[in-house]
């Protein structure tokens, strides 16, 4: 073999075990570059089937908003799609992560991982449209597939209706405003309900903790009475949600121009002898109101429910 032959194998076979190095030990680089212009350039669209349910919302609020975006490019895109998702109404939906956020998918699961936070946004929501459960899957391409499951079911959210119907249609004054109509079905709720005392946890064979307690066994504890007032603030076209502390649960009400605070459990005292009370404490008071009955249920967070500072 003539020395310009030993030269050429020389240097491929030098070459040769450059790139090979340079390929093996650069290997999740690479990989990772082309599954990203992958999902960047050629990955299919998402294609499905979304029918809205019969309790959307559809309202912005400071805190949260309605995406119609199904790529996340930031954590305030992921909230905001996971908000849509659950006032929709939808048990399902598929998004992306856009390549460039490369934190999509821990970000995301730590948001729907976290029950409080989760619910902090189901509050915003219809009543019907909350949750029992979130799950998430995830997909090696950025795909993320929401599916929650519903905290009522379709036969009770038919025998709630036909319910707050039958009440409303019975107890409705059209000869008064919208604040003396709020009132009636506040008393109304506390007149027939009592606190369950010992559902602390909202974990009971009794559903005081939902509107179907309330409504059918008479007992609820401050989540049951906030989605049965939200129930025929929704009949009566009231703008509102509920707001809650670390313990617990009223509604936030759009009345006049203002945010009210509105709160039956606290306005549904439990009593040393037994006897039955309403009061009307918390009936549409402002938030300066509420902080100075100096209690401690009532510390919301502010940067979550802006509305109510």
């Amino acid at each position: 073999m003539n020395t310009k032959k030993i030269v050429k194998l020389t240097i491929a076979v030098i070459l040769s075990v450059i790139i090979g190095y340079l390929v093996y030990d650069n290997y999740y680089l690479l990989t990772n570059k082309i599954e990203y212009v992958y999902i960047k350039y050629f990955q299919p669209d998402i294609r499905q089937s979304l029918t809205d349910g019969n309790y959307r919302k559809k309202e912005n609020y400071e805190y949260v908003k309605i995406s119609e975006n199904i790529t996340i490019k930031n954590e305030e895109d992921a909230k905001n799609i996971i908000y849509t998702f659950l006032d929709a109404g939808w048990n399902e939906y598929t998004v992306k992560c856009d390549p460039d956020y490369l934190s999509c998918v821990n970000d995301v699961k730590k948001m729907v991982e976290n029950n409080t936070y989760l619910t902090d946004l189901s509050n915003f929501v219809h009543p019907f449209n909350t949750f029992n459960k979130v799950n998430t899957t995830f997909n090696s391409t950025g795909r993320i597939i929401l599916k929650k499951e519903n905290r009522y079911t379709d036969e009770q959210i038919k025998k709630i209706d036909e319910k707050v119907n039958e009440i409303y249609n019975k107890n409705y004054d059209k000869s008064k405003n919208t604040r003396e109509n709020i009132k009636i079905f506040h008393d109304y709720i506390i007149n027939n309900t009592r606190y369950d005392s010992n559902n602390t946890s909202g974990k009971t064979d009794i559903s005081s903790s939902t509107a179907y307690g309330v409504l059918f066994d008479g007992i609820g504890i401050c989540s049951g009475y906030a989605d049965v007032m939200s129930l025929f603030l929704e009949k009566m076209n009231v703008k509102n949600y509920r707001i809650s502390s670390d313990t617990h649960v009223w509604n936030l009400v759009y009345l006049e121009g203002s945010w009210l605070h509105l709160d039956l459990t606290w306005d549904d005292p439990i009593t040393s002898d037994g006897s039955d009370m309403l009061s009307h404490k918390y009936f549409l008071i402002d938030t300066n109101t509420l902080k100075n009955n100096s209690d401690t249920e009532h510390k919301f967070n502010e940067t979550i429910y802006v509305e109510a500072k």
